[in-house]
């Protein structure tokens, strides 16, 4: 079914609860009518009413499986297909840019230098290989990071491909006032001379947002657990995403942040309660296994079924086999982060479900 954009210019969406098939999309019944008749202050907007209505369909990268990880092409060709999100991560430069990339360094798989340094003996350059926190807008704009890879031998590749920034990301989208944005802040917590501080990510990141008046379209999401807490505390209109695989959930973890994986005997629920999220997003081979690592639907359904009652939606990642699609769906899931966005769109269109 195609995904229709509801949201109206200069309109208030009021969300609902929407039953989709086998899924009831969770999240607090106040409006902002709601708010207005009780005589509440507007900022005390849930920000589960500022998830998708419907379904989410999430364009992982900008959908790194058809189209150049992160580039003006996959925003472009993502839209095309109506995604419900566009999924991306944020490091920050050297000078204080939030730099639309998944990596801490440039990689050369990825990007090539096909400039002549900025400044004549530049001591940074050549520039692939450098983390990016130790680089400036300037220095990495000159990169070409069109490389086709391996894993993903169809995707297609733009001759030029320059690193995008984030507000490049909301300009190349600012006609398209339905969709929405799931912002990965790529806090590197077992290496931290690798990245920026949370704090960071986050003063680089809100104004930005805020620029663009689309609190109400934005999911900030992390490995690391202490940005949540200062996206609540700074802009607690924006839902939180708790993202975890088997190797950040475990006992030691540097990624939990205020949480003790011990002392909550790794329930991941009490562990979402504690932060206060609205997402949990797990890697799709991190929950509903069997002793053997295999898809175990009934335990898949379970744990979405438990996490709705308790208020969280689900949306794992990265799902791309369409099986394993089908099965997250059978499961229950309230979205799926992919890096195949046209193929999870033909099985959702072919099984009816609005996205």
């Amino acid at each position: 079914m195609k995904h229709i954009r509801s949201v109206l210019a200069g309109v208030v969406a009021i969300p609902l609860a929407l039953s989709l098939g086998a899924w009831t999309i969770p999240g607090s019944s106040s409006s902002s009518a709601d708010l207005s008749s009780s005589g509440e202050s507007p900022q005390a907007v849930d920000p589960a009413d500022n998830l998708p209505e419907t379904f989410d369909l999430q364009s992982h990268r900008f959908g790194r499986g058809e189209w150049t990880e992160e580039s003006e092409l996959g925003v472009i060709e993502s839209q095309k297909l109506d995604v419900t999100t566009l999924e991306f991560d944020i490091v920050i430069s050297e000078d204080g840019v939030p730099v639309v990339w998944h990596d801490p360094t440039i990689q050369a798989d990825k990007c090539t230098d096909v400039q002549t340094p900025l400044i004549q003996g530049d001591p940074d350059y050549p520039y692939v290989g450098k983390l990016v926190n130790d680089l400036t807008w300037e220095q990495l704009q000159t990169l070409n990071c069109n490389l086709p890879l391996d894993a993903y031998p169809d995707a297609e590749h733009p001759e030029t491909n320059r690193l995008l920034q984030l507000r490049d990301v909301f300009e190349l989208t600012k006609d398209d006032i339905g969709v929405h944005y799931n912002i990965e802040t790529k806090v590197e917590a077992d290496n931290p001379d690798a990245s920026a501080t949370p704090q960071e990510f986050v003063d680089a990141i809100l104004p930005v947002i805020e620029e663009y008046d689309v609190a109400d379209r934005t999911m900030i999401q992390s490995f690391d657990w202490r940005t949540l807490p200062l996206v609540r505390e700074q802009a607690p209109e924006i839902p939180l995403v708790m993202l975890w695989s088997n190797g950040t959930w475990q006992s030691g973890s540097a990624f939990t942040g205020e949480v003790d994986y011990d002392e909550v005997n790794g329930d991941i629920f009490a562990a979402a309660d504690q932060i206060g999220v609205e997402v949990l997003s797990p890697g799709h081979t991190s929950y509903g296994r069997d002793d053997n690592g295999d898809f175990d639907l009934e335990a898949a359904r379970q744990f979405n079924t438990e996490a709705n009652e308790r208020g969280y939606r689900v949306v794992p990642w990265t799902v791309n086999d369409g099986s394993e699609m089908r099965e997250q769906l059978e499961a229950g899931v309230d979205g799926i982060i992919t890096d195949y966005p046209s193929r999870l769109k033909a099985i959702l269109d072919e099984q009816g479900i609005d996205f």
